[in-house]
């Protein structure tokens, strides 16, 4: 049978979606794209914030369309959203859908659509989730070859009171060294992988559950020893502020195999909003940290959120976050806006910010970072850089794009490569770069 997988919300969802997939093709189905043409749509659904949920439940009602014109037979809805509402709930809202399943259900799938298959409808779900793939998980890779995604834990023990996670996926789970550096040398014996990138909910907090203190230097130095190309690289996002330590610091400043990029979700930088959020960690640790990181790590490239419009917030906390924005001129910056769930904690404080104030800060905070985002951008203008194709930019033109180490797929912008061949897609080619915009850059491969 014909299978159409979506995979909604962040790359932690797609490895999962992946994950399905291998169990899928071992047990002899079709995976498809064709939507229209399919006998079964999964999709796989982030419930994280309002419009994850809005987005969710757009596509499942896309298939149920699709299933009451008979051009699908069946829909299962997997992940996030089964997780966090209850079942009678869902149920009753989306009578179409065959089976609703959690994370805990992945590796059981095919018994599941076995079932639903004979006409049986369920509703499958651990309110307390428990489920790690591990290197022995049927994979299979819906990136370009040329990179993957590499999950090496599973929920969250950090409880930010706007933040549904560990609600959703459970307490904070890492897998062992071994499993994570097992799976990666499979990836890159399988697959023309020229960048690795490690996921988690809080990748800075690995191992903490298993070896009793954190421990992604230790693992960052076991892959060190992996069996690839020394021009290839390894990005680590989703690090928390908290959990940086010197011996993590200088694992990164001596091997190049990890890139000079790092995502640092800060979310505010008042010590009030700060305390309110339950980030444990201050004003003064975050700038002390930044500073560090900068000192030590040539050439870096720091990311970060902001949520904006938290309860509480006041105009003088806003400002100390313009202000902060302007000293600190990150290289890449994405702002949202505070959305009030009501199964978070922060629902419960007072002082919510108006949906106008919301908008109206979003807008002055991304108006401040443009200009910075386009001045460090105008900097690399007439610089060579080392540069990996993912594709063509747009079907049926002759663009290619491609990422530096500076930016990271489906996050940041591209760089635009006007004189690239069909044979760079997966490679790594030196471009001079000729033009910038805030998001994006423009270039051609030296020596074309």
């Amino acid at each position: 049978m014909q299978i159409s997988i979506q995979s909604l919300g962040c790359p932690k969802n797609f490895v999962d979606s992946e994950v399905i997939a291998g169990y899928l093709l071992k047990h002899q189905y079709t995976i498809t794209n064709d939507l229209e043409n399919c006998d079964i749509v999964l999709i796989n659904t982030c419930s994280f914030i309002e419009p994850a949920v809005e987005e969710s439940i757009d596509n499942i009602l896309e298939a149920v369309n699709l299933k009451k014109e008979g051009k699908v037979h069946y829909i299962v809805v997997a992940g996030c959203l089964p997780q966090r509402y209850k079942g009678q709930e869902l149920i009753k809202s989306l009578p179409e859908v065959d089976a609703f399943i959690g994370i805990d259900e992945i590796p059981h799938i095919a018994d599941i659509l076995k079932k639903v298959i004979k006409g049986e409808k369920t509703f499958q779900v651990n309110l307390k989730p428990s489920y790690l793939y591990n290197e022995n998980s049927p994979r299979f890779l819906f990136t370009p070859g040329h990179y993957a995604y590499l999950k090496i834990a599973e929920g969250c023990n950090n409880a930010c009171t706007y933040c549904l996670i560990p609600h959703i996926k459970g307490p904070y789970r890492s897998r062992t060294i071994e499993s994570i550096f097992s799976e990666a040398q499979s990836l890159v014996d399988r697959y023309p992988l020229k960048e690795i990138i490690l996921i988690a909910e809080d990748t800075t907090y690995y191992g903490k559950d298993l070896y009793g203190a954190t421990s992604l230097a230790d693992l960052l130095k076991r892959l060190t020893e992996l069996n690839w190309s020394r021009e290839n690289r390894i990005r680590i996002l989703y690090t928390h502020p908290a959990h940086y330590d010197d011996k993590l610091i200088d694992c990164l400043v001596e091997n190049e195999l990890f890139c000079p990029y790092l995502d640092i979700p800060l979310q505010h930088i008042s010590n009030p909003i700060l305390k309110r959020m339950n980030r444990k960690i201050g004003k003064d640790e975050i700038i002390a940290l930044i500073d560090k990181l900068r000192r030590r790590i040539p050439n870096l490239t720091l990311r970060t959120t902001f949520i904006i419009g938290f309860p509480g917030e006041t105009e003088a906390d806003f400002q100390e976050l313009c202000d902060f924005v302007q000293d600190y001129k990150f290289e890449k910056v994405g702002v949202l806006k505070y959305y009030d769930e009501a199964d978070c904690y922060a629902s419960k404080y007072p002082e919510q910010v108006p949906e106008k104030v919301k908008k109206e800060r979003l807008d002055k905070l991304m108006s401040i970072q443009q200009k910075i985002a386009l001045t460090h951008q105008e900097g690399k203008i007439r610089k060579k850089i080392k540069v990996l194709v993912d594709g063509f930019y747009e079907n049926g033109g002759n663009i290619l794009a491609g990422r530096s180490c500076a930016e990271a797929p489906e996050i940041d912008g591209n760089i635009l490569i006007l004189n690239g061949k069909k044979k760079d897609i997966g490679n790594w080619v030196e471009v001079e770069i000729s033009k910038a915009y805030p998001y994006h850059l423009e270039g051609k491969i030296r020596d074309k």
